[in-house]
């Protein structure tokens, strides 16, 4: 399985550098407000779990506060590609101000 997900990626590589959707399927949650829902918790992973199945370099970066909760930026890259995942997130982080902000009641 890891193999065929694998394979995927790569194929996508061959016409893009760089794969970016939403970290999660919400934004971040407030400390203890899912602490009685484990599901809910184990799906807010879905969307990075191929990529570690993968073995691909990835991050998340600050991309929004919708609803007063931070949203993140999944970052994908080729492998051996991190430079460049560094790269463009420091680009992004020039023209935005996302990772300066911070939900209210939490500064």
């Amino acid at each position: 399985m890891r193999r065929l997900i694998r394979d995927e990626f790569l194929q996508a590589f061959e016409q893009v550098d760089v794969i970016m959707g939403p970290t999660a399927p919400s934004t971040a949650f407030r400390l203890g407000e899912k602490a009685d829902d484990p599901v809910s918790m184990y799906l807010s992973d879905i969307y990075t779990i191929a990529v570690n199945l993968a073995g691909l370099p990835a991050m998340s970066i600050p991309a929004g506060m919708p609803g007063d909760m931070p949203a993140g930026l999944h970052l994908v890259g080729n492998y051996f590609a991190e430079g460049r995942l560094l790269n463009i997130a420091h680009q992004y982080q020039q023209v935005t101000d996302w990772h300066m902000r911070c939900p209210n009641g939490y500064e």
